[in-house]
């Protein structure tokens, strides 16, 4: 079932195209996750004699099944650069490591620790890291967002903003996701300023 989910991706991304990925962690512990994905230029040039929203509709409709039996919702949304949007949610961390068929299409593996208050996501190895597979795929640009309501203790994102951590990969590069938090302590915007004003 994940080889022939994995399919809907592997058309949209094998031309190079960029995946928006964003994961939020709430605050009773459930997950929400959701994809954007679209074709880039150089994707939308092999259906010269159709329109962008009809090659997307057509991909959508084929894998219908699929999404539906992994109770993903889904959307083919038509603006003037029409994407795919899909979205799950789950009860808990344990539960969208081992169920995400999303996320486990890009890393070989998804790691939860639970250490009492201190959690623990962290992936292993990457698509890129096998390119002779052919269950895997390229993808020119990937970037993976994790909302957290809670103090990260420790993490390797690339940008942080607020509560949101976010990594960016690129064609060939391998780098793991590290996020580990708090649970006994929720994210304070002011933590930054209070050592500002100490400092002074």
């Amino acid at each position: 079932m994940k080889k022939r989910f994995l399919l809907i991706i592997i058309i949209l991304l094998l031309t190079g195209c960029s995946t928006k990925y964003e994961l939020v962690i709430n605050e009773d512990l459930t997950i929400t996750e959701e994809a954007f994905l679209s074709g880039t230029s150089e994707f939308y040039t092999n259906y010269y004699k159709t329109t962008k929203k009809n090659v997307l509709k057509t991909i959508l409709e084929s894998y219908k099944d699929v999404l539906e039996e992994n109770k993903y919702e889904y959307e083919l949304v038509t603006n003037t650069n029409p994407y795919v949007h899909l979205k799950k949610k789950y009860g808990n961390v344990s539960e969208y490591t081992e169920g995400t068929i999303l996320l486990n299409g890009y890393f070989d593996k998804i790691n939860y620790t639970d250490a009492g208050n201190i959690k623990k996501i962290e992936t292993e190895g990457f698509y890129e890291n096998n390119p002779e597979d052919p269950n895997r795929f390229y993808v020119r640009e990937l970037v993976v967002s994790i909302k957290c309501p809670y103090k990260v203790v420790n993490h390797n994102a690339s940008n942080v903003n607020k509560e949101t951590n976010t990594y960016y990969y690129n064609l060939f590069e391998s780098k793991k996701i590290v996020l580990e938090y708090d649970t006994s302590k929720k994210y304070n915007p002011n933590a930054e300023l209070y050592t500002t004003l100490m400092l002074l």
